[in-house]
């Protein structure tokens, strides 16, 4: 369960950063900032799901005997610290900010944002679904933390600025690295 939330969190965390760089955009904040969090929790259970259940197919495939498991164990951890490395690179890449304000969320452009995070959802889906972590509670944890820190991320980037979307994506990288680490090691 534990690695659940840990995953979950990052995934949210990677969220929020993208959200609180367009909330620092926003002139105010109205339903449609509401519904854009909505849709960021529904792209990214999309994408867990189908990772999901593509990691489920992968051990379907295969004859799991421990040994396999094993395997199995390494490609999950392998999995898991890839996109924890890729969003330590992006959290220390340097970013310019455009002076953009917006009247509302924009939420073509906002779509299109969000399906790029899918595809770390994806990939952290199938991690899971390797792993045979429970997808009941993969996927309401996914749903609930992506939609919440997307309303988080929209409201505090429209309070403060953006000034704290590379400490979240660096702290989800760091949480998902550390987490493929301890799956090589155990």
């Amino acid at each position: 369960m534990g690695s659940i939330i840990i995953i979950s969190l990052a995934l949210a965390l990677g969220t929020y950063g993208i959200a609180a760089q367009r909330g620092a955009n926003l002139v105010r904040l109205d339903r449609y900032t509401l519904l854009m969090s909505a849709l960021w929790g529904i792209m990214e259970l999309a994408a867990a799901f189908a990772g999901y259940g593509a990691g489920r197919w992968i051990l379907t495939r295969e004859v799991v005997t421990e040994h396999n498991l094993y395997w199995v164990h390494v490609l999950a951890g392998v999995l898991l610290a890839a996109v924890g490395l890729r969003m330590l690179l992006q959290a220390f890449r340097k970013k310019s900010f455009f002076e953009h304000r917006m009247e509302r969320v924009d939420i073509r452009a906002d779509v299109l944002l969000s399906l790029r995070l899918c595809l770390q959802a994806l990939f952290l889906g199938i991690a899971c679904g390797l792993l045979m972590l429970p997808m009941r509670g993969f996927l309401l944890s996914v749903f609930g933390l992506s939609a919440i820190f997307a309303g988080i991320g929209y409201v505090s980037g429209r309070a403060n600025g953006a000034v704290l979307t590379n400490q979240a994506v660096g702290l989800a990288g760091s949480l998902l690295c550390i987490l493929g680490i301890c799956l090589q090691i155990a």
